[in-house]
């Protein structure tokens, strides 16, 4: 190896690992709550539009949408610009400016700002279809779970009577299962639009204004079924205390009397 090549891999490494560095300083800030760090925003700047993505709220269909508005093309890490990211995810978490305040949020006037929210209590079970049965997040947190006498693969009511303990025990839990009120930073006041997943078509249609034509991937089919109804009345009831504060702030959309009223419907056909 000559010395050329093997100063572009030293300058190459080193450069990951000031930019791992980077990015795991911004994590700590985030979960500290220090100012400027509080919110995981997605920026396009040249369409001035500002994104806060929840998980399980139809944010990998956003994010692919977002990335081809910017860049005219679907995202895809066999792309050489794009092949130091494991998928989309972490490529708009390792963005530069990919963590913001809400008092900078409140200041951005001049942007499009606008998140899409979900019933608490469906993006629980949205949660434990996907990341706990069809995906099997938890079996890397078997050992910790035993010494809880936690099962790996829980059913949904063991899961959300004790969603607490799996947050604790699984990173990838606590991610997906992290109240919305965090992610949004406790207020809805410095958005000019909040959708819900009633609302995918009229978010559509707003996106289709920066690339005519645009269309939202579609959202995963086929695995685990689940819905309110496979709750029982206790995980019901612990689901929408669990996510008290969640209802409150989304109270305009959602509510536990609304969420009970379903599900007294659906256990009763």
């Amino acid at each position: 190896m000559d010395f050329e090549n093997f100063y572009e891999q030293v300058m190459g490494l080193a450069k990951q690992l000031f930019d791992d560095t980077k990015l795991y300083l911004r994590y700590a800030f985030r979960r500290m709550g220090l100012p400027g760090y509080q919110i995981h925003q997605i920026y396009l700047p040249e369409q001035k539009l500002i994104y806060i993505p929840i998980p399980k709220n139809a944010c990998t269909s956003i994010k692919h949408a977002l990335h081809e508005i910017e860049f005219d093309k679907r995202f895809d890490t066999d792309l050489p610009e794009f092949s130091d990211y494991r998928e989309h995810h972490d490529y708009y978490l390792k963005r530069t400016d990919a963590f913001t305040s809400v008092n900078t949020l409140r200041e951005r006037t001049d942007c499009l700002r606008f998140a899409l929210v979900r019933d608490p209590v469906k993006r629980l079970i949205s949660c434990y279809r996907n990341r706990v049965v069809d995906l099997g997040d938890l079996e890397s947190s078997e050992t910790n779970l035993k010494r809880y006498g936690l099962p790996i693969i829980p059913d949904l009511n063991t899961f959300a009577m004790n969603l607490d303990t799996y947050r604790k025990v699984n990173k990838s839990i606590e991610h997906h299962a992290r109240p919305q009120t965090e992610f949004l930073g406790n207020t809805l006041y410095y958005l000019d639009r909040v959708f819900t997943l009633a609302d995918t078509s009229e978010l559509l249609g707003m996106l289709q204004k920066y690339k005519p034509g645009l269309e939202l991937r579609q959202r995963k089919t086929g695995g685990t079924t689940r819905t309110l109804a496979d709750l029982s009345p206790e995980a019901l009831e612990a689901a929408i205390s669990y996510y008290r504060q969640d209802y409150e702030l989304l109270g305009e959309f959602y509510s536990p009397e609304k969420t009970c009223k379903e599900y007294e419907s659906s256990v009763s056909n």
